[in-house]
């Protein structure tokens, strides 16, 4: 499909708030790290409570609007018809909560709070730009629901999204006029926090299948989205059955985690085929091909840790971080082969390219690997330090394998966001912009 120039303004928009978004966060953990350098405490004015505040600005931003950005660019690949008013208001809300989140985080005002999923700091302009950001994308994706595309069909993650709207909504009624604090933003974010996780995989399974090129309608794709539909719909009928104050209904959605699962498996019958072929070729320096497969592979290991989590050490980290990296790598490899060729700004394939992928995935990789093992010797979650007893030699390996991988993956990230941006910001020749 051929895109208009105010669909490819759209897309570069989206993309840009998509990359920056990573910078960003990025440079939340380069100041975090300096914020814990000893004298740097008194050596710059830094705002109160900013190591927590800046922790909460990271996950954020490397979260939530990376991947609500990355459905806004893939909203902009299909959809019937131009709707220029909404499309604008949402890509310009979206932009304008992603400004407000950053506020507080910067200023000494308002109270983080580490709850899971979106953290949060306790200020009105912190709550302003999530409902801006959340009615942003709302505006977006109303072109998913207007007609097919040349691609994947997003109508599944369009109603997830909805779906998990209407649950924050509830939430907050049911919560009521209760003090602002960590619990309140725990119970308020909790439910549709873990229905957001069945919209990242079915945005996982919309890039494997442009990775893969697979055909826009194959059967094990339409299966594993009415699996997430209806898994979600389940989700928000708990609203119904318990208060969002009762324990059952938080292990109710702890539970509904291992519907996750099967949505993967059956599209993996989709992809078996694809793959079987491409192994026997394999071509390093083809970014979809390689993304592809390393998605696969740390989304799997992610996944596989789960089993094992119990929520106090760090073994949770290790999973969640294993299936958010393969997440990330399939989106990387969207990029790549999907949003800058469109915009015609392709980058040439090579070395770089190929380093950017394996770095961040091997990297990734043993990062979770050594969190893992850290966790199961007791390194506690959410807290400075390793709380592990460094005289043990495994403890030591499992530290440095972890640190290693970290290191690894930051440099793969930092290289994509590179490479992204100064794609995205190339001034085109007058004649290839209108030629798109």
């Amino acid at each position: 499909m051929v895109l208009s120039e105010q669909r490819l303004s759209l897309l570069r928009g989206w993309s840009l708030l998509a990359v920056a978004s990573l910078a960003l966060a990025g440079l939340f953990a380069i100041l975090l790290v300096l914020s814990r350098i000893p004298g740097m405490e008194d050596a710059v004015p830094w705002p109160t409570a900013f190591f927590h505040k800046g922790l909460v600005a990271h996950v954020v931003l490397s979260f939530a609007v990376w991947y609500l950005a990355v459905l806004g660019c893939l909203v902009q690949l299909g959809g019937d018809g131009e709707s220029a008013l909404l499309d604008k208001a949402g890509l310009g809300l979206a932009t304008l909560g992603t400004v407000l989140l950053l506020i507080p985080s910067l200023l000494d005002r308002g109270e983080p709070t580490l709850n899971n999923y979106i953290p949060v700091i306790i200020d009105p302009l912190y709550y302003s730009g999530l409902v801006l950001l959340a009615l942003g994308i709302l505006a977006a994706i109303f072109r998913t629901f207007r007609g097919a595309s040349d691609g994947p069909d997003l109508k599944a993650a369009g109603f997830i999204y909805v779906i998990a709207l209407v649950a924050f909504t509830i939430a907050e009624m049911q919560l009521g006029d209760r003090e602002l604090d960590h619990d309140y933003n725990e119970r308020l974010l909790w439910g549709g926090g873990h229905l957001l996780q069945f919209l990242n995989v079915s945005l996982l399974l919309v890039a494997w299948n442009y990775l893969g090129n697979l055909n826009n309608g194959n059967a094990p794709y339409r299966w594993a989205n009415l699996w997430l539909i209806a898994s979600s719909l389940v989700g928000l009928s708990f609203y119904t059955l318990w208060s969002v104050m009762d324990e059952e209904q938080t292990q109710a959605f702890t539970d509904l985690q291992y519907a996750l699962g099967p949505p993967v498996v059956i599209f993996a019958a989709a992809l078996l085929p694809t793959l079987g072929r491409q192994l026997k070729n394999f071509k390093w320096q083809d970014p979809a091909m390689l993304s592809l497969w390393s998605s696969i592979i740390v989304f799997a290991a992610g996944g596989a840790l789960g089993f094992f989590v119990d929520g106090a050490d760090t073994r949770t980290p290790a999973h969640y971080h294993g299936v958010i990296g393969g997440i990330n790598l399939a989106f990387v490899g969207l990029f790549y082969t999907v949003f800058l060729p469109k915009l015609g700004r392709a980058v040439p394939t090579g070395k770089l390219v190929t380093s950017q992928i394996i770095l961040y995935a091997v990297g990734q990789f043993l990062f979770i690997v050594g969190m893992f093992i850290a966790g199961g010797m007791g390194a506690a979650r959410k807290v400075m330090g390793t709380a592990i007893d460094m005289d043990n030699s495994i403890a030591v390996a499992a530290a440095g394998i972890r640190d290693f991988g970290g290191g690894l993956a930051i440099l793969g990230g930092v290289i994509f966001i590179y490479v992204a941006l100064k794609a995205l910001l190339r001034k085109l020749p007058e004649i290839n912009s209108r030629s798109l």
